[in-house]
């Protein structure tokens, strides 16, 4: 993995806490068609980001004691519905363009959020499982249309950002269509796991890009198991909803 996403996301938490430190990694290029690029092929540029604790039958997430969403200025602004079901509360972006569910102890850092040209939304938000060391990082890119011509450049490029290289899985779900990839590994730091998805619209050319990854916390040891983090991401994924403006 990448080191910008692992230090990103840990100085995310380290920053609501009041760490000092800044991320000052670029995000990394992609070529489409020929011509460099970002995440996205279109001439739109966004910023790259580029626990689970059971309850009876429930994948709720252990709370954070430090930092509650409800209790954090700038993540509340996100907040639409709280305890919509144990451990979650549900979220929608500031564009209007999708809703989904946020654990109870996701923080949001205004640091890591951007919206372009009232078209394009990003934001990263991180939470804790501290008894079993682990740090989660959520990465979301809402576009409120795309060319459709684009379509499979776009998701060639997500998967080359996310170092994958099989297939893409594909369901149709809330009148999306996901396309969908999991892998672990491990680096320096640890073991992890990434969960990513390409999500579009049906019914119009709205997308959103989903990025998840479950990781150790610093250089603590802890384990990364492919079952439990996934259904994490899935439960994450597959509660997005796009609004149809």
């Amino acid at each position: 993995m990448k080191k910008w996403l692992r230090i990103s996301a840990l100085c995310t938490v380290l920053l609501i806490g009041g760490c000092n430190t800044a991320n000052d990694q670029q995000e990394p290029e992609e070529e489409v068609n020929g011509e460099e690029t970002e995440e996205d092929p279109s001439t739109e540029q966004t910023p790259e980001d580029d626990d689970a604790e059971q309850e009876g039958e429930d994948e709720g997430v252990e709370n954070n004691e430090d930092f509650l969403a409800v209790e954090d200025e700038f993540t509340k602004e996100f907040l639409v519905s709280t305890d919509v079901e144990p451990g979650f509360h549900q979220m929608r972006g500031k564009l209007d363009g999708f809703e989904m569910l946020i654990p109870e102890n996701g923080i949001i850092s205004d640091l890591l959020h951007d919206i372009e040209n009232d078209a394009v939304e990003t934001l990263i938000y991180t939470f804790n499982n501290h008894s079993e060391k682990k740090l989660y990082d959520v990465k979301i890119v809402y576009r409120n249309q795309y060319p459709e011509d684009l379509k499979q450049s776009y998701l060639d490029v997500f998967k080359r950002a996310n170092n994958f290289e099989g297939e893409y899985e594909y369901a149709e779900v809330n009148d999306l269509e996901m396309y969908y990839g999991s892998f672990e590994d491990e680096d320096e730091y640890g073991p992890y796991l990434k969960y990513f998805g390409y999500l579009f619209l049906i019914e119009s050319n709205q997308s959103i890009s989903f990025s998840f990854t479950a990781m150790c916390q610093g250089k603590e040891e802890c384990n990364i198991s492919l079952t439990e983090e996934a259904g994490i991401a899935e439960k994450l994924m597959y509660s997005i909803r796009l609004i149809d403006s």
